[in-house]
């Protein structure tokens, strides 16, 4: 597709040469009919060759100053493609396309950065459908998806299995944030991680058994009832699930065959897979307890197994899981690794690698709750794994639940001066092993960030840069790359023009620091739940009251995961300034744009900004403030 400056030279184009438009706007034609949709499979008209000298392009203008586009119209008069500006800055930033004149798809420039000139926000519309998909990382390619129904998601379920997608698959599935929001209790949302955690291995197996689908056909959904899991039941509010939906295809030859799309559940407009899809006509292995995972054996002692694991995990403690004694949770974890183990003796070789994570995953738990055994438990699976499977996925994900138990608990113990730091320096050691060893592991994008994060906070910022940069380069879809990103741009910003635009915490506007000219500006990330959040607003409001007359501002961006939290805090402890907040299409806290934008991590952050409007320090503490802004005033 043709980028947005490209369009936004037909722009400006047509400013020049509207004297002369009949003839130019006809020669334009098939420029405009070169932009194709970015995502596949969108149902639109495009009028012939022969049509062309016969179509309308126009100039349209909007209401916002400034903002213009084209129109064309078909030789009937009826839309066919719009492509507008709707800001004003010359650039357009929606692409919409119409089906027998009526829009069915548009496309939508949202880019935090304004330097970026791609869509990332994607509609179906009317009789085209009702997806909004978004892009977070810029390739073009959706992420996670904002409003989708069940038959889309069967849609975009088969496609993923189809072109062996495990990615397009993955953007369907149930967010972190969005399970948070849910406030399911802990077994539930315990249970969901796990289904994740084993989809891709199910995905995998479920490939090899459905074969080459390349030139399958979708044919339909099969109807369903959803069932209501009242609130009373344990989560927050009512929950609109489905256990699972068929979908018929065609393979071939009038072959019809069938898809489970495993659970489903409705969070607002948009509803979201729990787990991978398996093959058949109806639900297998994915009804509802972890232990019913997928397996294709009748093996009726295996049956008992997965019954007597399903059970156990009904009775699962209502604590949290957590780092710290809790000899429930651990008695929990070994009984369950011990039917763990016993099914993976009985199960196919192909599908036991879903088990072994899970026994890494009840070991490591259990270790963290106090049980020293496990540890050694999950040390010998350790060996065992790498040794008999090498440098695979598996190896890595055991080798690194191993690591983490065996660290967690003594890095979450309070700060023990040269011991502690002694804790540290061999954590991040083992970090760095792992991300040499294991490259492309799972979890090595995690390993990384904190690799950086550890450098950063010891003031080694050059080799901070370097794992920062290692992470967006070799794990650039992650979710992770962009707070990398972020964080590369503040270790670099002293000096810099600080970019900060976002939505007013009150719901009065949107604010663009931009607008703070010949202002020094004290920039504050905070949270409701940090400690020193008191004492820094009461040193705040008395600079503010000492210097506001001399052009100081305060600027205040909230990391709430809400924001009714922050504004209760304010309520009772009022700070003078901006208020920032925006919880975007990962939630809100450090996941939101506000955060990752410049890779915030640790609360609180400040940033002092000078009267151009670039940053003069990044670093600064709040009892060093008032010397700094002196100097700035």
């Amino acid at each position: 597709m043709v980028k947005a400056r490209v369009g936004a030279g037909l722009l400006a184009g047509c400013v020049l040469l509207w004297g002369a438009a009949p003839a130019w706007a006809q020669s334009n034609t098939a420029k405009v009919l070169n932009y194709k949709p970015r995502q596949e499979g969108v149902n639109y008209s495009t009028p012939t060759p022969e049509e062309h000298n016969a179509c309308t392009l126009k100039l349209i203008t909007g209401t916002k100053p400034n903002s213009s586009g084209w129109l064309l119209l078909d030789p009937k008069g009826r839309p066919v493609r719009r492509f507008f500006d709707s800001n004003g800055d010359r650039q357009i930033d929606i692409w919409s396309y119409y089906k027998d004149g009526v829009e069915v798809y548009r496309e939508i420039d949202r880019a935090i950065d304004p330097t970026k000139d791609k869509a990332n926000h994607f509609r179906w519309l009317n009789t085209g459908g009702s997806k909004w998909g978004l892009d977070l990382n810029g390739d073009g390619k959706i992420d996670t998806w904002k409003v989708i129904s069940p038959e889309e998601v069967s849609q975009e379920l088969f496609q993923a299995v189809a072109g062996k997608d495990f990615a397009r698959l993955k953007a369907l599935f149930i967010t972190e944030s969005e399970l948070r929001a849910l406030k399911l209790p802990a077994a539930e949302v315990n249970r969901l991680r796990e289904l994740q955690k084993q989809a891709q291995t199910k995905f995998e197996s479920t490939l090899a058994k459905v074969g080459n689908l390349e030139k399958a056909t979708y044919i339909r959904l099969e109807g369903a009832t959803p069932q209501c899991i009242p609130a009373d039941a344990g989560a927050d509010g009512d929950l609109i699930k489905y256990p699972s939906r068929a979908i018929l295809y065609e393979a071939g030859e009038k072959r019809h065959d069938w898809l489970q799309t495993g659970e489903m559940i409705q969070v607002g407009q948009t509803w979201r897979l729990l787990d991978a899809p398996v093959p058949g006509d109806a639900p297998e292995g994915s009804a509802g307890e972890a232990g019913k995972m997928q397996t294709s054996s009748a093996d009726p002692e295996l049956q008992k197994l997965l019954e007597a694991l399903a059970k156990h995990d009904k009775e699962a403690p209502t604590s949290a899981p957590g780092i710290g004694p809790n000899p429930d949770l651990a008695r929990y974890n070994l009984k369950r690794v011990e039917l763990l183990e016993r099914i993976v003796e009985k199960v196919k070789a192909e599908e036991r690698e879903q088990w072994e994570r899970q026994v890494a995953d009840c070991l490591s738990a259990a270790s963290q709750s106090g049980d020293k055994g496990a540890l050694e438990q999950l040390s010998q699976l350790r060996e065992k794994t790498v040794k008999n499977l090498p440098n695979t996925p598996l190896a890595a994900y055991v080798t690194f639940r191993e690591m983490w138990a065996e660290f967690a608990p003594k890095l979450a113990q309070p700060s023990q001066g040269k011991a502690f730091a002694e804790i540290q320096d061999q954590w991040f050691e083992r970090l760095a092993k792992f991300v040499q060893a294991y490259p492309a592991g799972e979890d090595t994008p995690d390993a990384l960030l904190q690799l950086a994060m550890g450098s950063e906070f010891s003031g080694k910022d050059d080799q901070a840069k370097k794992w920062y940069q290692q992470l967006v380069a070799n794990h650039g879809g992650h979710a992770l790359a962009a707070k990398a990103k972020g964080a590369l741009r503040r270790l670099d910003l002293e000096g810099k023009a600080m970019e900060l635009a976002g939505p007013k915490l009150d719901g009065s506007g949107t604010f663009d620091i931009a607008g703070l000219k010949n202002k020094v500006v004290v920039v504050y990330y905070w949270a409701s739940y940090g400690q020193t959040n008191a004492g820094d607003f009461d040193r705040l409001k008395k600079l503010h009251s000492a210097y506001q007359a001399k052009g100081l501002e305060l600027v205040a961006v909230n990391l709430d995961d809400r924001a009714d939290e922050a504004s209760k805090f304010l309520q009772a402890s009022p700070l003078p300034g901006v208020h920032l907040y925006q919880a975007g299409d990962q939630g809100g806290g450090l996941s939101s744009p506000l955060a990752t934008q410049c890779g915030i991590e640790g609360l609180p952050d400040l940033f002092l900004v000078g009267k151009d409007g670039k940053v003069v320090s990044r670093t600064v503490q709040m009892h060093d403030l008032e010397e700094a802004l002196k100097k700035q005033l």
